[in-house]
């Protein structure tokens, strides 16, 4: 029955669509031409890669992010990544729930593949960030990049206190 109705559908759907493909026409001699339609800001440059995150580096990563969340009296889950995506360091307090070592580590995972702070592609589209969640793109608040001489050298994923929990982090090595 489908092959019987899929070539059918698929007429249907083109000549429907036929008006919308057509051209607009020309504008009329002399007329002032139409402004440009503006341009989204340009896709900025991910930081280049470096060498991996080294242990002791992890670890001045993660005393300065459990000081924030200390500070800011949030139960923080916190995973330092490798630029990989790998997980070097890992920290989960007992109060929290299984589920956000998997959450703190998507966020850390996608700050290491793509060097921008996993929120980066919600602040893009701020529709329904929800529906980007795919493979290499978390699109939540709390994943950071780890760079150091320029260069991307890791990750930190957080959940609970999020972004200046793992800012915090961050902040240790420069």
């Amino acid at each position: 029955m489908l092959k019987t109705f899929g070539p059918a559908a698929i007429a249907a759907v083109l000549l429907i669509a036929s008006p919308a493909l057509a051209q607009a026409p020309a504008p009329a001699a002399g007329a002032p031409a139409a402004a440009p339609a503006a341009r989204a800001p340009p896709f900025p440059a991910p930081i280049p890669y470096g060498p991996t995150i080294t242990y002791e580096q992890a670890h001045k990563v993660l005393d300065a992010a459990l000081a924030e969340a200390a500070k800011r009296k949030v139960a923080a889950t916190i995973a330092i990544l490798d630029n990989a995506g790998g997980i070097v360091y890992y920290e989960k307090p007992s109060s929290v729930a299984y589920n956000a070592k998997a959450l703190a580590y998507q966020k850390g995972f996608s700050s290491a593949r793509t060097t921008r702070p996993s929120k980066f592609e919600a602040d893009r589209y701020p529709f329904n960030a929800g529906i980007l969640a795919i493979d290499d793109v978390f699109p939540f608040a709390g994943g950071q990049a780890i760079v150091a001489d320029g260069k991307a050298i890791g990750a930190i994923g957080v959940t609970g206190g999020d972004d200046p929990v793992a800012l915090a982090g961050v902040a240790a090595l420069k």
